[in-house]
């Protein structure tokens, strides 16, 4: 072998290793909780439960179908505390099922209004929706309200909010 041929030969090898695509048999999702980081079981938990998550295509369509996720369990998550309400008319809780949450949601609509818009601007408002559910549990504990379900409820949607970060964050900025 000539050394053209064999430095030829190492740059490509060197290229497949570096790439950052995912490794073969790594599904998108899968790529995504990879870089989740200390939430990595979690993600792998709720997004396996999503079969078009699962079955995610693209980039693009893993960010709209999270960011979907994120709209669809807000809205759960506001009804749930909305009907807390009516047994525990507390302000926290109050607060929690119809400012935050309303906050949280708008987020998840404006980033996904967004995916074909501005990249930049989706994935500041993925991120901003955790927003709704850290403020939440502050205001629930300042009030001396231990509700698990409400705490599990927020965790989940920080976590779908960090996800949609994460996804979103490598969009084109105007594409």
């Amino acid at each position: 072998m000539n050394s053209s041929t064999l430095f030829l030969l190492s740059f490509t090898l060197s290229l497949i290793l570096i790439s950052p695509l995912p490794t073969l048999g790594t599904s998108l999702y899968e790529s995504l909780c990879d870089n989740a980081g200390v939430d990595k079981a979690r993600c792998l938990e709720v997004l396996k439960g999503e079969p078009q998550i699962v079955g995610a295509k693209d980039s693009v369509e893993l960010c709209k179908l999270v960011l979907e996720l994120g709209l669809k369990k807000g809205l759960e998550a506001q009804t749930f505390l909305k009907e807390a309400m009516k047994t525990n008319p507390s302000p926290a809780i109050m607060q929690c099922a119809t400012t935050l949450y309303d906050g949280t949601i708008g987020s998840f609509k404006s980033s996904l209004g967004e995916l074909s818009e501005d990249g930049l601007t989706a994935n500041y408002d993925a991120k901003v929706a955790g927003d709704g559910p850290t403020t939440c549990d502050t205001a629930l504990s300042n009030a001396n309200i231990i509700n698990p379900s409400i705490s599990a409820l927020n965790k989940d949607i920080l976590l779908i909010s960090k996800l949609a970060y994460l996804a979103t964050d490598n969009l084109p900025d105007n594409p």
